[in-house]
């Protein structure tokens, strides 16, 4: 009993040892208020979450977005993770500060899950430190963070798989509830490439702890059946609504191949397992677009080493890390083979973007490969050290390649990478002094990479730019329409964003960044392709009349989507003239236009069948009343009256007096679980304006209220409620059952 509490205790402070070392890396987010800001994650995750949070301190349950695109279901869509619980850390404290620590939370899970995962295979303490360092500390996951969704998937992976193993080597009610409860956490998050890729992980276990007689397999697959099917009803909250929302967006008609086969992996990226950020140099040019999807690939010269050596001696599961490294390389690098292009033909492939993600189980396989060749490596296996030595000589040949390349490079690799392969190859390792060095190279190493690809902004990023105050203060009357962001190839453009940097993100109130301060945004790129059809459709019109060299086809889309201001970037030379440092920068200039108001009577009712005809009467009259698109005989123009509206998250109250039947406009994304009333009737509701919605108003004062709730949220909801209620029972019945 003192032996195994000794050994708890050990345990610990390790996970202590872990925990501080992530703590001190992120204190300037703690403690003095930086923040993260890069790719997505300022431009995108920073204003979904701050809607998120916003709509959940307004007392009403947020079914409904209404600061993008006219409105977009909040709920049912998986991007804004509204029942990840994890995320609902972004509500203590100041928003920037919830938001960093909610990223903070997932390393400290990463870095504890691969510990507890490494120590039940079991591997020594010292060798799960290792892989828990290189893989909460790598490149990889770090690396992945401005993917927020792939991201979390990977930082629970370790601790979920670390249940797994648990509930597949003893299987008990309770270990049943808490491997279904962490993997129904990562199937809320709705990141499929990344589920997918960790499941083909714990199958690939489960026939490795069968090859050593841990269990028979038809078992194993019983258990994992269970799990699943438990884990599914957990999520059931997020997976039903989403698959229905699935089906009203744009995500039901299938993405183009271009889109695809977007952001593949260059063939030769996997050299930077042992030469980190490799890709800021020669291998840039080979990307897409020019940049990764994966910020880096690199888990530290150790892995790299010790996996390779692992390779030399055909250890026990080379084989199998092989398969799943060569398997997702395949996939990873897109259409330099044929693999995608069948796929996509066959209708398999369809749904799928950025095939680098699939690099990950590679990575993550030969991280868990390496952790098991350190700890016979430490165990004194002489041939695992005589395959080291092999393996250190090679892998510090490979990272002298952007040297002899005449590429700019990090010293400090350099020396770490010799170092740490010098004492794999020589030192006696069991002996603490040389465990200690190992571990100071191996956090050097990895805090090298892991400082430049992890950046952060001051606090004064995060607060309003001062191009808010060009605005009306009346921010929920109209949206903004940014016009320069529609054409980001253009030389001012570029010009900008070597001019100004990160700030350009800011003080150009890039899209979806407005959401941030309280405003709406219209017509801006759907950047996650989950918007629903009609807004699509709506955005393909815009683009075609655009395209089709219409000078103002950013004043007529916005006139029908309730735009009060356009947006565009001032060429550089004024922004260069007005003599500012970039953080007070001024790189757009903002047009106030007249808008109908988010809901009105039109001055004209064109009748038009299709998006065609929308467009057809854009270029030949312009928009210059308020106008109404119909798919019906047009209404005789009435004069109406506005007199009051009282929006609440789900729906509205519009006070209206008109003189005679006339057609009310809501410039509000149209969406089957949207429903209306007139004075306490039900009436129905018309498509207008191609993506929008009306219904007819009698004659004299009414009194219009929309309302939108999704039921299939609240059907989710309670099959997830049930199930942790009947997951609780199992575990307070296991607790109660008599010890043998």
């Amino acid at each position: 009993m003192a032996a195994a509490a000794s050994e708890r205790q050990r345990d610990f402070w390790c996970i202590a040892l872990l925990v501080a070392v992530a703590t001190v890396f992120f204190s300037d987010v703690l403690f003095v208020g930086n923040n993260f800001f890069r790719r997505d994650l300022f431009n995108y995750h920073f204003p979904m979450k701050s809607i998120v949070r916003e709509a959940m301190l307004s007392g009403e349950f947020p079914f409904w977005n209404r600061h993008y695109s006219g409105g977009q279901p909040l709920a049912a869509n998986p991007a804004y993770e509204l029942f990840y619980p994890p995320q609902w850390l972004i509500l203590f404290g100041r928003y920037p500060f919830g938001f960093a620590l909610h990223i903070v939370v997932h390393v400290y899970a990463a870095l504890i899950g691969m510990y507890l995962l490494l120590r039940e295979l079991p591997l020594g303490r010292p060798a799960s430190l290792f892989g828990a360092l290189s893989f909460g500390m790598g490149g990889f996951l770090l690396g992945s963070m401005p993917m927020l969704p792939t991201f979390f998937v990977w930082a629970l992976a370790p601790i979920a798989g670390w249940s797994f193993v648990r509930v597949l080597r003893k299987p008990t009610g309770t270990r049943f509830v808490v491997a279904a409860v962490l993997a129904g956490m990562q199937l809320i998050i709705a990141e499929p490439m990344a589920i997918l890729q960790m499941w083909v992980l714990i199958a690939t276990g489960v026939l490795l702890l069968k090859r050593s007689g841990g269990l028979r397999l038809a078992q194993a697959i019983a258990i994992l059946i269970v799990v699943g099917v438990m884990s599914f009803l957990i999520a059931a909250v997020q997976l039903i609504p989403a698959i229905d929302h699935a089906r009203d967006s744009v995500r039901s008609r299938g993405l183009s191949y271009r889109t695809v086969r977007s952001y593949a992996m260059p063939p030769a990226r996997p050299l930077e397992l042992a030469i980190p950020q490799l890709f800021r140099s020669w291998v840039a040019s080979s990307f897409d677009r020019g940049a990764p999807y994966l910020l880096c690939l690199y888990n530290g010269v150790g892995v790299a080493i010790l996996a390779l050596a692992g390779f030399l001696l055909l250890a026990r599961g080379a084989g199998a890390v092989a398969g799943l490294a060569i398997a997702s390389y395949v996939v990873a690098i897109g259409d330099r083979t044929p693999l995608l292009h069948a796929l996509y033909s066959a209708g398999v492939a369809r749904g799928i973007r950025y095939p680098e993600k699939f690099a990950a189980l590679g990575i993550v396989a030969i991280t868990l490969f390496a952790a098991s060749i350190a700890d016979r490596l430490l165990s004194g296996d002489a041939k695992a050290r005589r395959a080291v030595i092999v393996a250190g000589v090679i892998i510090v040949a490979i990272s002298l390649i952007p040297a002899v390349a005449g590429a700019e490079w990090l010293t400090g690799f350099l020396i770490a990478s010799a170092a740490l392969a010098l004492i794999l190859m020589r030192a006696r390792l069991n002996q603490r002094p040389w465990l200690l060095l190992a571990l100071t190279l191996v956090l050097f190493d990895l805090g090298l990479v892991g400082n430049e690809i992890v950046t952060r902004m001051p606090a004064t990023y995060f607060s309003p730019p001062e191009a808010i105050g060009a605005f009306d203060e009346k921010r929920s009357t109209y949206a903004l329409l940014h016009r320069g962001e529609w054409n980001p190839e253009t030389e001012n453009y570029k010009q900008l964003g070597r001019l100004l940097g990160p700030w350009l993100q800011r003080n150009g109130l890039k899209p979806l960044t407005p959401a941030t301060w309280g405003f709406r945004t219209a017509l801006e790129l759907d950047y996650d392709e989950t918007a629903l059809l009609p807004t699509h459709d709506l955005l393909d019109a815009m683009m075609k009349l655009g395209n089709g060299g219409f000078a103002n086809w950013a004043e007529s889309f916005g006139a029908i989507s309730n735009v009060g201001y356009i947006i565009d970037y001032r060429a550089v030379a004024d922004v260069i003239a007005d003599a500012r440092d970039a953080e007070h920068s001024r790189p757009i200039r903002i047009m106030r236009v007249a808008n109908p108001g988010e809901y009105y009577f039109p001055e004209q009712i064109i009748e038009a069948r299709s998006a065609d005809d929308v467009i057809a009467f854009m270029r030949r009259n312009g928009m210059r009343r308020r106008t109404a698109f119909v798919a019906f005989p047009p209404l005789p123009i009435a004069r109406g009256n506005v007199m009051r509206v009282l929006e609440t998250a789900n729906g509205a109250i519009v006070d209206v007096e008109c003189q005679a039947k006339a057609l009310l406009v809501a410039t509000v994304t149209r969406h089957k679980y949207w429903r209306a009333t007139l004075d306490d009737r039900a009436v129905p509701l018309l498509p207008v304006n191609i993506a929008y919605q009306g219904l007819i108003v009698p004659a004299g004062r009414h009194r219009v209220e929309w309302h939108y709730r999704n039921p299939l949220v609240i059907w989710g909801a309670a099959l997830s409620l049930a199930t942790l209620a009947a997951c609780a029972l199992v575990v307070v019945l296991g607790r109660m059952s008599p010890r043998v």
